[in-house]
């Protein structure tokens, strides 16, 4: 007698289910997240709530970006009168050097949003195109959470913590004022008194009018969400294109081990290259906002921490310092672990395919295997660092040795509770 030896071929036999979308595409993911960022004067573009992705429209005669370049104009005025102010008064503490820093961040933000909007059409065009195949069979969606439904909870979320944190801020500015009050016998009206002192550059040069207080906190609302806001349009874009990563390992997990056609394999590889492409495109447009995301978040994580140690007049204030300081890394560490999940998900092909075996594989499983191993899919700050898991160590234990200097070199800020001289 004789033995037969059997080959099990699994092919993906389904063509009805290639005409059915199991999915919605980045471009529809991102519209809400891009809508309440143009609430506050990001991303002027039109069309981001309509499909396809080519009705996406930027131009410089819109409301939008009127609206962002007349917050940039704002924003410029405030911080050169903040510096003007400083230099008059002799005084550049580390407060002042961190006020300074933080407007120069929002400005940066707010330009590099603009120059990003004005290519966002493109770069939505070229996602939707690249990902255009995980949208159907035999690629699953095989998640608890349809794609939109994860940015818009992670992105939420993290707004509304956001704007707790400038409420508990808000209400520490106005207790300190009331205890201001207590000292300064001249400081008879509140709202004037409160204004002077959270904004004495700015009517320095301006006379104080209840109509320029109420402009000056819109416009710190606005600049207050941009710092924010940075973080979590890296997250979302982030979690889109991690989505697609896991779509792309959950097919190469349902072959369970077994032979599949070249065809397949050779399918698999083209689909994983136009990802991989896809991640170095995107990284060549998003690099410098991720690149201002990371020093902006280490450079006020070291400032927190240095000021926690300082006592502070109310409870209230103590207990705005360590929320600013805890939603801070809580936000910076979500920001670095879903953008590092990228890479982590393009090795994920490494360890899948070590189930099937050596009669399995081919031409094209070989140079899969070379491009997943060989090359870098991760995002990048211009190309200096590459965001992956060992990075958030990095910057934790650089964090910690700025914060020996600070804590070392830098002398504290002086108390401005009693403060009188205007």
């Amino acid at each position: 007698m004789t033995s037969t030896k059997l080959t099990i071929v699994v092919q993906e036999t389904n063509p009805q289910l290639r005409t059915t979308p199991n999915g919605c595409t980045t471009h529809e993911a991102l519209a809400p997240i891009i809508f309440v960022g143009q609430l506050f004067s990001l991303l002027p573009i039109s069309g981001y709530f309509r499909t396809p992705a080519s009705m996406l429209k930027f131009t410089f005669k819109s409301i939008h970006f009127a609206y962002g370049c007349f917050t940039v104009f704002i924003m410029c005025a405030i911080i050169s009168m903040f510096v003007a102010y400083r230099i008059q008064r002799g005084t550049i503490g580390l407060g002042a050097t961190a006020t300074c820093i933080y407007y120069a961040v929002i400005i940066t933000a707010m330009v590099e949003f603009i120059i990003l909007a004005r290519n966002w059409p493109s770069i939505m065009q070229r996602w939707t195109d690249d990902e255009h195949i995980f949208l159907f069979y035999p690629y699953e969606t095989g998640q608890c959470l349809r794609l939109e439904s994860l940015v818009k909870r992670v992105a939420f979320t993290m707004i509304f913590f956001a704007f707790v944190e400038d409420t508990i801020n808000f209400i520490s500015a106005y207790q300190l004022n009331v205890v201001h009050m207590k000292y300064c016998t001249h400081a008879t009206d509140f709202w004037r008194n409160f204004f002077r002192r959270e904004h004495a550059y700015i009517l320095r040069f301006i006379p104080y009018h209840p109509v320029l207080g109420a402009s000056i906190e819109i416009m710190m609302r606005v600049a207050k969400f941009t710092w924010h806001y940075i973080d979590v349009f890296i997250i979302c874009v982030s979690l889109a294109l991690q989505r697609r990563f896991q779509q792309y390992n959950d097919r190469i997990r349902s072959f369970n081990g077994n032979q599949q056609p070249e065809e397949v394999w050779r399918a698999l590889r083209l689909d994983f290259l136009q990802l991989s492409e896809l991640v170095t495109y995107l990284d060549t447009k998003l690099s410098r906002i991720i690149l201002l995301s990371c020093a902006n978040d280490m450079f006020f994580i070291s400032v927190q921490l240095y000021n926690i140690f300082d006592p502070k007049q109310t409870t209230v204030t103590t207990f705005y310092y360590w929320y600013s300081l805890l939603f801070l890394i809580c936000r910076c560490f979500v920001m670095l672990y879903v953008t590092s999940s990228i890479y982590e998900a393009s090795l994920k092909p490494l360890e899948l395919l070590r189930d099937f075996a050596t009669s399995s594989w081919n031409l094209d499983l070989q140079r899969l295997l070379d491009h997943a191993s060989l090359k870098s899919i991760a995002f990048s700050g211009k190309r200096f660092f590459f965001i992956t898991r060992p990075l958030i160590l990095a910057m934790a234990g650089t964090i910690i040795t700025y914060e020996l200097v600070l804590l070392d070199q830098v002398a504290k800020d002086q108390d401005t509770t009693r403060d009188c001289d205007f």
